[in-house]
């Protein structure tokens, strides 16, 4: 069976390669690092099987896959990425997968994974065991896809865990204030630091909100507990005409991640951010940079352990949930809480995942 590794990484990449050397019917055709690569490869290669990443640059894995079977049904797509989201898995078997395995658990799951997609079975890693996932069937039109997988989310988990990056769709300013609100509590009150990154607008909401609930902003801030930035001051700093300045982001948002850890009085040091940089971004229809700035705060994470929401208006992206602009977001997150249900009836997102 030949197979194409597909995965952005190279070590990884490397470990898969040294697996499949011990699967007797495999034999590995190709590598490659790019997602419309990989459509151009899948062409000329002509493999049985495809395993696939989803956070891909250029193209997202799950993109890539809607592409590769459009051009050609012969191969099977087995997904194998570290991203936890029901929402992504969901959206990776829609777009024609046969297969999720998770990462962390590729050592147990890699090899009995191609033995079943390769003899025509579905694969759904163990870590999405007792979830709606197992038993769904994947139509290939938004208009048949079950409905009762969709449900608003009653309140975002912003706080809950140490590290992951959400991506919040939000209705309207009043539920995002809200959730803020909430979350800004919860952290504080857990001996959090918070890093709001917010328009001028949703600041002043929000301090009027924690006002109504008895919460000193003043005092929080003193102490470095509570950093505010306004987003267009943010984007002065490190934006040039061609997007954003890598070195530039990385100096100042990473001082800001720094000084809120410092401050923080719980034993982990956890920050829990919020960003809309992105979004204003987006509607300046400056997606490339948005982008780009989602995969910075990424790399950002690997020297620095935080929690980060970064929040879109759900209207954006109304009547959109195939486009690419949509998946690149949703590929870029761990975990995906979404409003988009209640303005597409036929949403095929649930509203909230847990990773």
């Amino acid at each position: 069976m030949r197979i194409l590794v597909v995965d952005d990484y190279q070590p990884w990449r490397r470990f898969v390669c040294t697996m499949l050397e011990n699967h007797p019917e495999s034999q590995l055709v190709g590598e490659v690092s790019d997602g419309l690569e990989a459509v151009y490869k899948s062409q000329e290669l002509r493999p049985d099987l495809i395993l696939l990443d989803i956070g891909l640059p250029s193209l997202n894995g799950i993109e890539a896959a809607r592409r590769i079977l459009q051009l050609s049904p012969q191969p099977k797509i087995l997904f194998v990425s570290e991203n936890h989201s029901v929402d992504i898995a969901i959206e990776a078997l829609r777009s024609g997968g046969s297969g999720y395995v998770v990462k962390s658990n590729a050592a147990s799951e890699l090899l009995p994974a191609v033995d079943a997609v390769l003899q025509g079975r579905r694969f759904i890693s163990r870590n999405f065991a007792g979830s709606d996932l197992v038993e769904m069937s994947y139509p290939t039109s938004l208009e048949s896809f079950p409905r009762t997988a969709v449900g608003p989310a009653k309140r975002p988990p912003y706080p809950v865990r140490e590290r992951g990056h959400v991506v919040q769709f939000y209705r309207d300013d009043g539920d995002l204030l809200d959730g803020l609100c909430a979350s800004f509590m919860d952290a504080l009150s857990a001996g959090a630091s918070v890093a709001a990154l917010l328009t001028r607008s949703h600041q002043k909401g929000l301090e009027k909100r924690l006002m109504a609930q008895g919460i000193d902003g003043c005092e929080a801030k003193n102490k470095g507990r509570l950093v505010i930035v306004e987003v267009g001051e943010l984007l002065n700093g490190f934006m040039e005409a061609d997007g954003p300045n890598r070195e530039r982001f990385l100096l100042q948002v990473g001082n800001i991640i720094r000084r809120a850890e410092a401050a923080a009085v719980a034993k982990t040091r956890r920050v829990v951010a919020f960003g809309e940089a992105v979004a204003v971004l987006w509607k300046q229809r400056k997606c490339d940079a948005a982008i780009c700035i989602e995969r910075l705060w990424n790399e950002l994470a690997l020297n620095h352990s935080f929690y980060l929401c970064c929040l879109y208006p759900a209207s954006l992206f109304q009547g959109k949930l195939e486009s690419d602009p949509y998946a690149a977001v949703c590929a870029e997150h761990s975990e995906v809480v979404s409003a988009l249900c209640s303005l597409h009836p036929a949403a095929s997102i649930p509203a909230s995942a847990a990773r």
